[in-house]
């Protein structure tokens, strides 16, 4: 069983996917998505079982009229630029 942190709830502990798909993102991955006209790029807070829940800047936020810089993106809808699982410690490409 996994040891889960208190502050978690049990909806969001059903969205942890069991195998990831092919070029889905998960926790802590930069992606990039385009949203009325603007490219947007963000840090993945929490994955879901058809959206990410991703965190960009405020500037980002303003620019797309947002009250929160959090915001959902739906796993058609964005690419991922920099994978965590790809990167080995202090985030260095592992060779």
């Amino acid at each position: 069983m996994v040891n889960l942190p208190n502050s978690w709830d049990m909806q969001q502990v059903k969205c942890f996917p069991k195998k990831l798909k092919r070029n889905h993102a998960s926790y802590g991955d930069s992606i990039q998505f385009k949203r009325n006209g603007l490219i947007i790029q963000g840090a993945v807070e929490m994955y879901r079982v058809n959206t990410v829940l991703v965190s960009i800047s405020d500037s980002d936020a303003a620019r797309l009229r947002l009250e929160s810089p959090i915001t959902l993106v739906n796993h058609k809808n964005y690419t991922v630029i920099n994978n965590l699982n790809d990167l080995g410690e202090g985030g260095v490409v592992s060779e």
